[in-house]
């Protein structure tokens, strides 16, 4: 049988590993979210986001842009859509659909956080969704360092537990949306909890101190020596 991740999602397996769905990191994607839109003078009244998980960057923007009217999510996991769901109100609805293969849809501004590193057919994915927004955000993760080419278990453990199966660099994603289509507005670095956190002990302490002097000093070769960090980018 041809293996397929959409699997994970809609078999609840994913949610019974991630039952927060990284509910807790959506009020800081949405400050760089927003920040990135206020930056490049973008308003937009409404946003869909493919791949919602537990519906709380849309809570966050919301908050955040009271110029948005109208917020939709949508994500093939049932489980996802039911605790999203909990939050919907008269600006923000949450639908248990794959968007990708819908036809007809167009916004002014469509989210995919933490998605593509999902998706069996990441380039097909992004085709897809190439003509159903004027502007995209995507948040992808930079799984690929020096630190994980050596230690590989860390990609094994990012794909059991989180379930991500394809792993970029910079350059790779940049390619990529290239590619398929997209134009290149604007972008930043995330950082991992490891340096945002206030570490728990003496050996995490150093970690933090040395990664973040090393990010300051030159983010390109901070990034790829030690991992952890993100891409938040605004295209078209």
């Amino acid at each position: 049988m041809k293996y397929s991740s959409n699997d994970m999602y809609t078999s609840g397996a994913y949610f019974s590993k991630n039952p927060d769905l990284d509910v807790a990191d959506a009020k800081w994607k949405a400050d760089i979210i927003y920040s990135l839109l206020t930056k490049n003078k973008i308003s937009v009244e409404e946003v869909i986001e493919v791949g919602c998980g537990g519906g709380s960057n849309l809570v966050e923007l919301a908050k955040k842009d009271q110029g948005i009217k109208q917020l939709i999510g949508y994500d093939i996991s049932p489980q996802a859509i039911e605790l999203a769901s909990q939050k919907a109100n008269d600006r923000i609805a949450y639908i248990n659909e794959d968007l990708a293969v819908k036809e007809y849809i167009r916004t002014e501004l469509m989210l995919v956080i933490d998605v593509v590193e999902h998706v069996d057919d990441f380039y097909g994915f992004l085709v897809r969704l190439r003509s159903k927004s004027e502007y995209f955000i995507f948040h992808i993760p930079l799984d690929l360092s020096c630190r994980t080419i050596m230690k590989p278990h860390v990609l094994l453990q990012q794909r059991e537990s989180v379930g991500h199966i394809h792993y970029f660099t910079k350059e790779m994603v940049d390619w990529a949306l290239k590619e398929t289509g997209f134009a290149i507005l604007d972008w930043v670095y995330t950082k991992p909890v490891v340096d945002i956190d206030k570490p728990d002990t003496f050996k995490r302490w150093v970690k933090k101190i040395l990664r973040n002097i090393s990010f300051a000093v030159n983010k390109d070769w901070s990034v790829k020596r030690w991992g952890g960090y993100s891409m938040m980018i605004l295209a078209k």
